[in-house]
């Protein structure tokens, strides 16, 4: 096990490369350091998600004893850094306890989907996502945004309307990813974002959220459904 885990990963990655290339969403640049301890350079082509991205791996070998691949990782980009740990194995798959930062930038392009835009960026912390064949069995961490100005399609018009900052609670619903949006000062509810195994991504959005932009209305309507779409996001 030993000798296997100092060995040289861009080794193992040009004798594996042409039969996984068509599962890696992008190009392999570079890869580098050993199977214990390496990284890769690549550039993703998934989604909104484009560009050059670096991954740092340090593996765990004593967990393959338990019939499972375990490993911190490190990610970083021109709009992403993360930490967290990663794993797969006979019982399942996921990632645990990732914490990082997403620039407004990388998620300007899903925003766009909506027909929205926001300033400032997303800071996550403890995300985990656990996975019993291709099925989502669990789901905790937490996302936030720091307030800003935010702006909407509207009719034929753009509106623009600074918001309070908001956190995320992520949750496990039906096999599917649930965001709970709630506003940090008053802990109400706002509405909810989703994302199902077969990329299907939505919002809901409630009218307490319009009243906090500085939007009137009526009293006791706080919990209405104001907005609720789905679309394909990949």
């Amino acid at each position: 096990m030993f000798v296997v885990a100092l060995f040289p990963a861009n080794l193992v990655w040009s004798t594996i490369a042409s039969s996984v290339a068509g599962a890696v969403p992008g190009k392999v640049q570079v890869v580098g350091g050993t199977v214990w301890n390496g990284f890769v350079v690549a550039d993703l082509r998934m989604g909104d998600v484009k560009g050059l991205h670096l991954v740092k791996w340090q593996a765990h070998p004593l967990s393959l004893l338990l019939g499972e691949v375990s490993l911190d990782l490190k990610i970083e980009s021109e709009g992403l850094i993360a930490s967290g740990g990663a794993y797969i194995g006979l019982l399942g798959k996921g990632i645990e306890n990732l914490t990082g930062k997403v620039s407004a930038s990388m998620a300007e392009p899903i925003l766009k989907q909506f027909d929205a835009s926001a300033e400032g960026g997303l800071n996550f912390d403890g995300l985990t996502v656990a996975m019993s064949g291709d099925e989502i069995s669990d789901a905790s961490g937490e996302i936030r945004w720091d307030g800003g100005k935010v702006s909407y399609r509207s009719g034929r018009s753009t509106q623009t309307v600074d918001f309070p900052a908001v956190v995320g609670v992520l949750t496990e619903n039906e096999g599917s990813l649930n965001l709970a949006l709630v506003e940090m000062k008053g802990k109400k509810a706002l509405g909810e974002a989703m994302l199902r195994p077969d990329g299907i991504g939505g919002v809901k959005v409630l009218q307490r959220a319009m009243t906090l932009a500085g939007f009137s209305s009526s009293p006791g309507d706080d919990d209405k459904v104001l907005l609720n779409i789905q679309r394909p996001l990949f």
